[in-house]
Parts: C-alpha cells; structure tokens; sequence
C-alpha cells in the first residue's frame, strides 16, 4: 500500500463556485501530494454514494490511467436536486493509496420541467427604447417554520440584484453575464438558508438592461435581445418535518422604481437618493402602489453558470489632488476595469458626477474622445445628509477619474473597485529585468480587465465585444496566467451556437450586428481568416493546457465546420485570395486610418491560417480516435501549405509576419526552415529590433525565432524601447496592454487625428508574449496535455541573470527557476506528482549530470558555460 501518496483536491469540470452543478454526468478530477519524488498513477477507482458512509457504493472499478482529469462518473447519471458524495484511490508503483476524503455534488435543476417560475417584468419598463428607471421586483411569503434547506435558482433577462430579508444572496456581478440569450441562458443556484426565517420572508431584486437590452456596439443598438428586462427566480425551502415551500416568480409579484433612474454599461449610472423606496426588499414595505409584475415564457436553453463569475477581485486607494477649479483629480496608478467608491455628504438635491477616461490629455484633463459613444459617467443626486455611493450594473476602463460635485458636497473614502470574472492565478513569471517584469504584469491586467463574463477586446470604449481574432491570439497565454478552462468553455459554446450554417464564424461571439467596421468603414461579410479560426485555437489551447478530452469532444464539431468552412473558400490553386480579410491587423506599418493593410500580403495569411487550423483538427481527430478525419486534414495541411508557399514564398519571406506563419505553421518546406529562420533573424537585426507585427503575427515571432535557435534576436525583440515594441509600451508608462503600438507617441502625446477613436489601453492581444515568456524563457513547456509531461528547456540571453516561473497544473505546481552567477547556471526544477520531464541545456551550457528525463519531485542542475 502506498501510504506516502494522498489523494487531494477532488473536484468536478463546474468551476462555478455554486452549491449545484449543471451536470448530470459530471466529470471527477483529483490530484496527489507526496514528498516521494518519481510518483506515477498508473490506475485508479472512483465510488459514489448517497451517503458518506460509502456502504453500497457504485464503482468505476481499477481502471488503468495515468490521467487525473477528466474522468467519467461511473453511476447513475444525477437527477435534478440529488446530492451524492463521491471518492477516489489511486495506485502506484507502490500499490493503492487510502481513499480521499468525501466531495460532495448537487444537481441544479437539470429538466425544462423543474421550472414552476416564469420571467416577470413591470408592465410599464416594455418597450423603452432609451435608458430609463430600473425595475424592481418583490414577494412577500411566509414559512410556517424554521428552514433546513433553501436553494434559490436565479436569473434574468437583463443582470439582477437580488436579495432576501435585505441581504444580497451573493456578491456576484452582472449575473447571468452575456451569452447568446436566445438559445442559452444561464442560471446560478445560490444556499441561501441562513437568509430565511420563521414567518414572514421578502424575496426581491433589482434588473438592469446590461447586456440584453442596453447599448451595445459602436452603433449603440438597444434592445438587441428584446424589449423588456425581467426576472426568473424560483426559492425551494424545506422546512424541519420534510415539506417544502416553493416561492416562484409569476404574476403575485409587485414591481415599481426606486432610485436608480438609469444604468447602461457604456453610459453609465445615475441614482436619485431622494428617490430610494425605503426597506422596499424587507418584508412589511407596502408596495400597494407598485404595478402587478407580469409573466413571459419561461426562455430556451436555461442551463446553471458552470464558470465562475463576476466579482470585485481588488481594491485600490487612488492618489487624489484638487484641480484649480475644485475638481477632484484621481489615479488608480494602474488602467482597471471597474468604478469608483466613495462617500458623499451634502444637501438634499447636490450632486456628484463622476466621469473616466485611460488617459490625461495635453492639459492633464480626461482624454474621452476615444472612449467614442460611451458616456462613461456616474451620477448621484444626494438626498441630505451622508451617503456611500457606487453605481450599479455598469462598469468602466479607466486609470483616472474627475468627480465634480455641488458646492456644500464633501467627497471621502474614494476607493477603486476592481471588477472580472473571478479565474483563478495559476500562473507566475519573473526575471531580473524589471521592465519585462512590468510587461508581464501588464498583460496579466489586460486579461484580468477583458475578462468580465465574455473575452472582450476592450473595456471602455462602446465596444467590449467578444472579437474572435484578440482571442485567438492571445489563447495560450490566457490558459496559463489564469485557469481560464471553464470561462472560455462557455464562450466556446457560445460560437458553436452562433456558428453560420455553413460553418463560418462571426466576428464576435456573442454575435451582433456590427456594421462596417471602424476606422475603415469596411464592409465584411461578418467572418474573417484569423479570426474565426478562434474556433480550432481556442479548443487546442485548453486541450494543452488542462488535458481534458471532453472538452476537445464538445467543440470538435465547430473546428471540423469552421475548417470545411475555408477550405470550400479555396481557389483552383489551393489559396485563398478572393475575399477581403483583416489580415494581420494593425500591423505598425499599415496606414492609420487603414489598420488592415499590413505589409504582409492578407491573402497569403489567409491561406496558411486555413493550413493551420486543419492541422490543429487534425490533431483534434486523433486525439478523439477521427482517424479519417485525421487522415483527411492532415492531407489538407499539406495540400493548402504548399499551395501558400508555391504563391508567396518569396513574399513570406520579406516580413517578420511572413516568416514567422510560414516557420509556426509548417508552411516552409523542411528543406527551406533554416534558410526562412535566418531570413526572420536578419529582418530583426535589419530593423533593429522594432516589432513589425499586427494581431495575428506577434504571437508567433518569437517562438519562430528562439525554436530556429535565434536567441540572440528573440530577445533584442523583446527587450527593444523603440517604438513599436512592447517595452517602448512600458517606457512610456503602460500598465495594460495597448491596441496600437503607437498609442502614445515619443514626445509622449496621442495621435488621435491618425488613429482616430480606435484607440485603445486596454487590449490583450499583443500580450501573447507572456506564453513565450514561460516557455522560452523560463523553459516550461507542457509537452501532453494538461503538463502530463513537461520540457524543461530555459533559453537564458539578453542580459537576464535570473528567471523563474509557475504553473499550477492539473496535477499540481510545476515551477523553474533558473540563475547565472559568473560561469556557472543553476536550475531549479519542481514537478507534481504524477508527472515526468525532460530537461534540455540550453546553448552555450553543458550539464555535467547530462540532464534528460525527470520525474516528480525537486530537482536542482548546474551548469557550466562552454560547448
């Protein structure tokens, strides 16, 4: 028996953080811990039980496995609100361990059937075509007894505040979040037991427009889902003697307004304090004058949030000073996603505005002209006295703030609220450099900022839409900073859904009416090479990054049709040349107000994307047993890449974008790879080191450089302060990720007559730079699925002494440090039980214990300089 291994951290694939899970079937993950290094699982066995007795268990029985993910559940599939514990043993090299301790799992309400509540809104909010009053909607009930158990199901049509007996169920945000609400909407399920007392009880929420019927896009289109905001809750109680009380929304429900007179996520909120219908969510508030709610249909494709959700993540006392005017001037010190917090005191009907903007113009005042159609502006009318103030369903992008009140108002307490979806760090980078320490940090606060219910391009302007490009590239980064499996599960499901018929995908999911396309004006049919490639990417990146096959399973047939997609687009001659295309958009070199002319030819980038994504299916087919499938796309791989380097290998060859696809992408031939790296490297030198990459190159050029075994040129990339480049970005000042290179300028001013009101702080795409960063760098790169196995292969250079980084992976925690002290390299190395690496010395460095295969444990090389 091996009593030195544990079995620990047992959990299902919802990420939701609620006290149900929306799957029937859920599948089991686990980890291990032991401080015996070389650990393997070679078998497992799950049971499951109504009890934690476990004394008539279903069982998986031995099941040979090294994986601890994503196993199946082996009983009977759960029935809505059926709780059942479950266990696991694993065996190694030294036979079985002890069971885990219990986890329990809940059933949500699995079946259209459970649902006795109907959506509910107040009569008179229909129809608004304009930002307007928020509703509010109230029971009252009793219950004959103290309860034992309450699980209140919850959702809206709209984002809702909810609250029982006065308090909130839960701190979440936004909840339900942003899906394609006409086919999937989501639904949490809250404990909310200790909420509840004998006798009477008050069940109510607040639903603003969000997503569903408030602004959205550069169009400002309302009402993009319907016309109404409502709500659909239904509260289960069981009391002491086993009989239950089910309090459902329907037409006994009271609705009116309060003192939220407006709230828009890109214009803002606006509160009346005046106006607040005092102890409207206790029970005994008279709500006689109120309208009598009324019901809809109970919507299609309800389904629990499995991903967690949206929240106050941190907390910042901004830097204050008064401006000559008596405007109070704030600062995060960093560009956020969030609002303002604060204290107010004045007379009855004073005011408070609160206005946000990225960045400062020439005359340190808010610079807002980018922020195009967003108002991005909070206002409070006081109704006497003090008042702690912050809006509700909305949020900005921001790093200042000016709030501008009344004569007589004092203004205390500012804090900054925070706000994303709640994913979980997992990963860590740092190095001697503190300006690359800078860059990394501000690509993890871009991915925190954009990360708010969908993968947004921006935070701030009247956009924050899902592009399907800025995620595509940016993938693998975001699977390793934050376990971002189950948010980016859910947007996945929602491309599939949103997918066209002919297997083209939208620009952005949730898909919306966008347009033409600014600056350009362009007209696009609404999909594009790059970017609906999201759909092969994205499932590849959390296939390699958390090893869970049914994952791959659910999207596989929305890579299968994006692929058969374009190549049906492909000409007599194998490429694809007669559509527009975004191409490698923003590239430094394209023309300002045209950022989809880059220097890279876009039809050759639209080809070699089309090579790409069907080698990745054809990865996917294997790995799920498609062996025709295999066969065929990896056959078009072949076929569409020398289609692209008959065409344009000369081309390719001339731009950083062109090599760095055609390396990345198996486009160049074998024969040719070298001769194509050195053309790479000898572009870098020639333009000493500036980027000259747009959305979809930059991901790519550096591991094209380092895997070619140019180094040296990697990092006068990445370390070069010139404009364009990423630390040009942090020399003047950034702390998210920029949509241009160029944002600001040298002389430090911003070019808005060029790059007009496309211009961005807060966009993640360039920060795909952090992947290279853990795997180049440091040296830690997963080599199966879910970091199974690893290579540890670190490419020290451009003056760093010392780099480490982490990864909490599936099994636990891989790390790598590495450190230069005179001749001497020292590397650390920590694997998870488990799990087995491969160490590779890097150039210029040999191991005297030769390095090669590692397993679990700590592990501690030196190296020394010379061949």
């Amino acid at each position: 028996m091996d009593t030195t291994t544990t079995v620990i951290g047992l959990h299902t694939s919802d990420d939701s953080g609620l006290v149900a899970t929306p799957y029937p079937e859920p599948r089991l993950s686990w980890s291990l811990a032991s401080e015996r290094p070389g650990v393997l699982q070679h078998a497992y066995e799950i049971q499951v039980s109504a009890d934690r007795s476990f004394d008539d268990p279903a069982s998986s029985g031995e099941v040979e496995s090294g994986l601890v993910t994503d196993h199946p559940w082996p009983a009977p599939p759960l029935r809505s609100r059926e709780v059942r514990y479950w266990r696991a043993r694993v065996r190694t090299d030294l036979g079985w361990t002890e069971w885990s301790g219990p986890a329990q799992v809940e059933a949500a309400l699995l079946d259209e059937m459970d649902w006795t509540a109907r959506p509910v809104h107040v009569p008179s909010d229909r129809g608004r075509t304009s930002p307007g009053p928020v509703p509010l909607l109230r029971r009252e009930f009793d219950l004959p007894a103290e309860p034992v158990s309450a699980r209140l199901y919850v959702t809206s049509l709209g984002v809702h505040r909810t609250a029982v007996n006065g308090r909130p169920v839960s701190d979440e945000l936004l909840e339900p979040g942003w899906t394609s609400y006409p086919n999937r909407l989501l639904y949490a399920t809250y404990d909310v037991t200790g909420l509840l007392v004998p006798g009477r009880n008050a069940l109510a929420a607040a639903v603003g427009d969000g997503w569903y019927r408030g602004h959205l896009t550069w169009r400002k289109n309302r009402n993009v889902y319907g016309d109404t905001s409502a709500l659909l809750a239904q509260l289960e109680v069981t009391l002491a003697d086993g009989t239950t009380v089910t309090v459902a929304t329907d037409d006994r429900w009271r609705g009116g307004y309060g003192d939220l007179l407006a709230a828009d996520l890109y214009d803002g909120c606006e509160r009346d304090l005046r106006h607040v219908p005092d102890g409207w969510q206790l029970p005994g508030f008279d709500d006689r004058g109120w309208e009598q709610a009324a019901a809809l249909h109970l919507p299609t494709g309800l389904a629990q949030r499995a991903h967690p959700p949206v929240r106050v993540v941190q907390t910042i006392r901004p830097e204050r000073r008064t401006l000559p005017d008596g405007t109070i001037a704030l600062d995060a010190g960093e560009n956020i996603t969030g609002w303002l917090r604060f204290r107010a005191d004045g007379p009855a009907g004073s005011t408070v505005t609160v206005r946000h903007a990225e960045v400062l113009d020439e005359d340190g005042r808010l610079l807002t002209s980018i922020l195009r159609g967003a108002r991005a502006t909070d206002q409070y009318t006081l109704a006497g006295g003090t008042a702690e103030l912050e809006p509700e369903f909305t949020f900005h992008g921001f790093r200042y703030a000016e709030i501008d009140a009344s004569p007589g108002v004092t203004i205390e307490a500012i804090e900054v609220d925070v706000m994303a979806s709640d994913l979980r760090r997992i990963g860590e980078f740092h190095c001697s450099d503190e300006r690359v320490n800078t860059l990394y940090a501000n690509v993890v606060r871009s991915q925190r900022g954009n990360f708010l219910a969908v993968p947004t391009d921006c935070p701030q302007r009247d956009e924050r839409l899902g592009w399907t490009g800025d995620i595509m590239a940016f993938a693998p980064t975001a699977c390793t900073n934050f376990d971002s499996r189950t948010f980016l599960d859910s947007w996945l499901t929602d491309l599939s859904i949103e997918q066209r018929p002919d297997g083209a995908v939208p620009l952005v999911i949730p898909d919306v009416d966008l347009g033409d396309l600014p600056p350009t004006e362009l007209p696009f049919a609404g999909t594009a090479a790059g970017w609906g490639d999201a759909a092969t990417v994205v499932p590849t990146a959390l296939f390699d990054a958390y090893g869970r096959r049914s994952l791959l399973r659910r999207h596989y047939a929305a890579m299968r049709a994006w692929v058969e997609f374009t190549a049906g687009r492909l000409d007599k001659d194998g490429t694809w040349s007669g559509n527009a295309q975004l191409g490698d958009w923003l590239d430094p070199a394209a023309p300002p107000e045209h950022p989809e002319r880059a220097t890279t030819d876009s039809a050759y980038v639209a080809t070699v994307f089309v090579a790409n994504s069907a080698r990745l299916l054809a990865d996917a087919a294997r790995e799920l047993g498609h062996v025709e499938d295999a066969d065929r796309y990896a056959a078009l791989h072949r076929r569409t890449a020398e289609a692209a380097w008959r065409k344009w290998a000369s081309h390719a060859r001339t731009t950083q974008t062109g090599c760095a696809l055609a390396l990345q992408f198996g486009i160049a031939p074998t024969a040719e790879r070298a001769a194509v790296s050195e053309d790479l490297a000898a572009l870098v030198r020639a333009n000493g080191g500036r980027i000259a990459t747009g959305f979809l190159g930059t991901p790519f050029v550096l591991p094209a450089l380092s895997d070619t075994g140019h180094v040296a040129e990697a990092y006068q990339l990445l370390l070069n302060t010139e404009c364009p480049g990423w630390l040009y970005q942090v020399a003047r000042g950034a702390t998210t990720m920029w949509e241009r290179w160029d944002a600001i300028r040298p002389d430090g001013t911003i070019d808005t007559e060029k790059a007009g009101t496309m211009l961005s702080f807060n966009h993640y795409a360039y920060g795909a730079v952090a992947a290279w960063l853990y795997q180049s760098v440091v040296g830690l790169r997963a080599t199966a699925p879910g970091y199974r196995t690893v290579d540890i292969g670190p490419h020290p250079g451009g003056g760093l002494t010392s780099a480490d980084a982490s990864i909490v992976t599936p099994y636990g925690t891989a790390a790598v440090a590495w450190a230069i002290s005179g001749n001497t390299l020292t590397v650390d190395i920590s694997l998870p039980p488990g799990t087995t690496g491969r160490f590779s010395a890097p150039e210029g460095w040999r191991c005297p214990t030769g390095g090669g295969r590692l397993g679990s444990g700590r592990h501690q090389l030196t190296l020394h300089a010379g061949s």
